[in-house]
């Protein structure tokens, strides 16, 4: 995918999802290489760009082929549970892709928690406290801009069962010359 910002072609944007999964009391089923594997893993996760336009009060969805400063990007997770035990411990995590910023409120379901680092997630909006000069601490809002990952803690998800998550993102206006490469990730 690429994205067009002020006329110049600035490269792919960066998407990828993880998945944290523990197992009950199931197996992991995993694909092995070699000759006349059909195993599958039991986690298949399913990631789709769209570009969003509205029209008339009506949303449209397109190619994400190619997008420009300022449009708006959704992307969907699908987390497809394909075994036949329930899966526990699931967080899904959607990073932000690059050159692009949360759109306030987007994250589908609302109970989406985000990062600025990947490692520490707290619920939105973000906020950080700084020491003052005077030694007073004051708490401020951490800018939209900083935000790198969303995760959803889902807890189980039932055998033979799917789940969805999504948010939307606005491509920035001053995009750099280039940025990470684009794939649909299934883990």
């Amino acid at each position: 995918m690429r994205l067009i910002a002020k006329n110049r072609w600035i490269g792919p944007v960066a998407i990828s999802v993880i998945a944290s999964v523990s197992f009950g009391s199931a197996v992991a089923v995993a694909q092995t290489p070699g000759k006349g594997n059909t195993a599958r893993e039991p986690l298949e996760i399913k990631l789709v760009r769209s570009k969003v336009t509205v029209t008339g009060g009506k949303e449209t969805f397109s190619s994400a082929a190619t997008a420009k400063p300022g449009e708006i990007l959704q992307e969907v997770a699908t987390y497809t549970n394909s075994s036949n035990a329930a899966l526990t411990k699931l967080e899904a995590t959607l990073p932000v892709p690059a050159n692009t910023i949360l759109i306030v409120g987007s994250a589908k379901p609302d109970n989406a928690v985000a990062s600025t680092d990947g490692k520490n997630f707290f619920p939105m909006p973000l906020k950080r406290t700084s020491k003052q000069a005077n030694g007073t601490v004051t708490e401020q809002v951490v800018a939209m801009n900083e935000y790198k990952f969303l995760r959803w803690r889902v807890g189980s998800l039932p055998a033979a069962s799917s789940l969805v998550f999504s948010a939307r993102f606005r491509v920035l206006d001053d995009a750099p010359a280039t940025v990470d490469s684009v794939r649909d990730s299934k883990q």
